[in-house]
């Protein structure tokens, strides 16, 4: 009997292909260690949420992956990163999101005030970059563009290489979102087991 992570099958719970041993191995080590702030293994060794939806297609799912590390080493910093991130787990209702992403936006200096605000939808009172790139990821969430004024001030508080990448990053964790929704996959402590 297949076992579900929300309503899909859950990839890691089965036998794996090596391609897909290969990447639930890589994603125990690079995110692992504090990178997200629920463990991607649970207890019996397999992946949860996204990361058990990047295994079932390991080619794509590896891909994905390499992207949302490539942030890392991006010229974001770290806040302004998950700054983004809290914005499309609001958008996308994504509780999981928003849980793996929270504490991370904490622990890299965004502020608790402009978290709740996110929380609710609202605008924070951050000041600049962040109050720019929050603007941004929320526009790019309901809007799915920037009007010329945005794009605007967007480039000269960030310049077009930085702003290039909330865009980017922006439609990763859209992506992300709608894969976890159409899964349904639920929060660890909610998991099938």
């Amino acid at each position: 009997m297949t076992r579900l992570l929300g309503r899909a099958p859950w990839t890691t719970d089965g036998e794996l292909d090596d391609a897909q041993r290969a990447l639930r191995d890589r994603i125990s080590d690079d995110w692992g260690g504090g990178a997200v702030g629920l463990s991607p293994v649970d207890g019996d060794g397999r992946l949860v949420g996204p990361f058990d939806l990047m295994a079932a297609s390991p080619q794509v799912g590896g891909a994905v992956l390499a992207m949302a590390t490539s942030f890392r080493d991006a010229e974001l910093s770290a806040a302004e990163r998950e700054l983004v991130i809290l914005v499309i787990a609001v958008a996308e209702d994504s509780e999981f999101m928003w849980e793996g992403h929270a504490p991370v936006a904490r622990e890299a200096g965004v502020p608790a005030d402009a978290i709740d605000a996110i929380a609710r939808g609202d605008a924070s009172s951050t000041e600049d970059p962040l109050r720019t790139v929050q603007d941004i990821a929320q526009r790019l969430a309901t809007d799915g563009d920037l009007d010329d004024e945005t794009f605007t001030r967007a480039v000269e508080v960030l310049g077009w290489r930085r702003l290039q990448e909330v865009v980017w990053l922006t439609g990763l964790y859209q992506a992300l979102g709608l894969a976890m929704r159409v899964a349904r996959t639920p929060l660890p402590a909610r998991q099938e087991g």
